[in-house]
């Protein structure tokens, strides 16, 4: 929700990038203080607000994620399709081969077009379980909830998680959990959530106009 509420806290405990200083976490009878980093980073992809910018090719970032696997050019076009990174776009003068690096001869983008190559890099890396955490700051809110709603399609029967404080997109969230000061306060889909007319309502409300 709001800055500061415990959001990507809360993610990097569920993912295992945190140990909980108090209590469990547990992916099925599995508590994660007990399960090797290894197994349980194998079928987790994420962004998190903070991605890297690699000094190499548009094919090559978006590839990285998952260098044991191939990737064909069909595979590539779909997934940047569904990233929203326009490999026709002036910006990469030699399409999926273009340099994303002034140093190196290369070009750089705009925070928005590096978001959506670190997407299409989450994408791109096999996994069951994938989270977004605020990974569109840089993209207007349109575009937000266009990658959103693709990301909706490509995470039918597996765990998604998205973290976000504009609220535009989440209605297409089986479940919303509302966080407040480190805190869960409320909970519930976007309908339920609008009916107890609570904090979720009211930033919702107060960002209403974005979506218009």
């Amino acid at each position: 929700m709001e800055n500061g509420s415990g959001k990507t806290t809360l993610v990097r405990l569920i993912t295992g990038l945190y140990l909980p200083s108090e209590g469990d976490i547990l992916y099925g009878e599995a508590n994660i203080k007990t399960v090797s980093a290894s197994s349980l980073f194998k079928n987790i992809s994420a962004v998190f607000q903070k991605y890297q910018r690699y000094q190499m090719t548009l094919r090559e970032n978006i590839g990285i994620s998952n260098v044991d696997e191939t990737m064909s050019a069909v595979e590539l076009d779909k997934i940047s399709v569904q990233a929203g990174v326009e490999k026709n776009d002036n910006n990469f003068t030699n399409g999926y081969d273009t340099m994303l690096s002034r140093e190196f001869d290369g070009v750089d983008l705009s925070g928005g077009q590096w978001q959506r190559v670190a997407i299409a890099r989450s994408f791109f890396r096999s996994h069951n379980f994938i989270v977004l955490d605020e990974p569109t700051a840089a993209i207007d809110p349109i575009e937000e909830t266009k990658i959103y709603n693709r990301f909706a399609e490509i995470s039918k029967d597996k765990t998604a998680i998205i973290v976000t404080h504009r609220l535009g997109s989440v209605k297409l969230a089986d479940r919303i959990l509302v966080m407040s000061h480190g805190r869960l306060v409320e909970q519930g889909t976007h309908d339920d959530l609008m009916a107890v007319n609570g904090e979720y309502a009211r930033l919702y409300k107060s960002q209403e106009q974005w979506y218009q």
